[in-house]
């Protein structure tokens, strides 16, 4: 199992998801990717979702680099994979944001 760390720059959005809880990783634009995983309050039936912002037109790249490390099997000996917003490998990703039940 690896667990997911999505950290936005500024360390008050933190949330960590079990990888094989992900749904969906869809980009929506040209700046923004969507993570989708199971609602964590068992009362909500919408998905909920971690936004990242990214440089304009890095969206595939940022994607598909979070996809590849999803499923390594192994990332320095790490069980953790850590996305903070603005630092390598995900430099390009300005803000990250949890959303419950979106």
């Amino acid at each position: 199992m690896r667990m997911l760390h999505f950290v936005d720059a500024a360390g008050t959005d933190e949330i960590f998801v079990n990888s094989d809880q992900i749904r969906a990783i869809q980009i929506t634009s040209a700046t923004n990717i969507n993570v989708y995983f199971p609602s964590q309050d068992p009362a909500v039936t919408a998905n909920d979702k971690v936004a990242l912002t990214c440089t304009s037109g890095k969206t595939d790249e940022v994607a598909l680099k979070l996809s590849e490390l999803m499923v390594a099997t192994n990332i320095g000996g790490a069980s953790v994979l850590t996305v903070v917003a603005d630092t390598a490998p995900f430099g390009d990703v300005g803000t990250v944001a949890y959303t419950a039940g979106s």
